[in-house]
């Protein structure tokens, strides 16, 4: 009798963890992707004061996006939504964008690049097609598009999604400024 009371004792606390996990996986599924930093052991990531660090030497090294005129369109009283992506998404598809103008804007002065983001970018730069600090942004969006697309860990929220196109925006206008000297 003795033996059943200990082993109940010793299995009390792993065991109503492990329902009290099963209970709450639903729940816990749903605040996963708003994480802003996560710890577990000694790993710790903090995603979103790096990204925003990113983000706002861009804000502070690039041009303002000049506004461009809206065309005049008819109200009709119907109103379209666009459900968002994923950041995650968000994040590599705007980095896409700025990948393939890069690419472009190589292809179109005859530089020979290899596979490489990180050569490209130094070749536009060596050939005074992109600025200084449009390479290092460039360079630093390319390290966070990177996490975000080839791990699990990083969790990011809808605000660094939005500041990171915004980054690619400016680098893309930037670009064009710069190709039209």
């Amino acid at each position: 009798m003795d033996a059943l009371a200990k082993i109940i004792e010793t299995l009390a606390w792993p065991v109503t963890t492990i329902i009290v996990v099963f209970l709450l996986r639903s729940p816990l599924s749903e605040l996963v992707p708003t994480l802003k930093r996560l710890k577990y052991k000694d790993l710790e990531l903090e995603f979103e004061r790096e990204a925003n660090k990113i983000l706002s030497e861009a804000e502070r090294d690039l041009p303002e996006i000049p506004e461009k005129p809206k065309p005049k369109i008819e109200d009709t009283g119907i109103r379209f939504s666009r459900r968002r992506l994923d950041p995650a998404i968000e994040v590599i598809e705007s980095w896409r964008s700025l990948e393939l103008d890069m690419r472009e804007l190589a292809k179109t002065n005859n530089i020979q690049i290899g596979r490489s983001i990180r050569s490209l970018i130094a070749e536009l730069e060596a050939n005074s097609l992109i600025s200084k600090e449009i390479a290092k942004v460039a360079l630093d969006l390319a390290t966070l598009r990177n996490r975000v697309a080839h791990t699990n860990e990083e969790a990011i929220s809808y605000d660094v999604s939005s500041a990171f196109s915004s980054s690619v925006s400016r680098v893309r206008s930037a670009m064009e400024l710069v190709s039209e000297l």
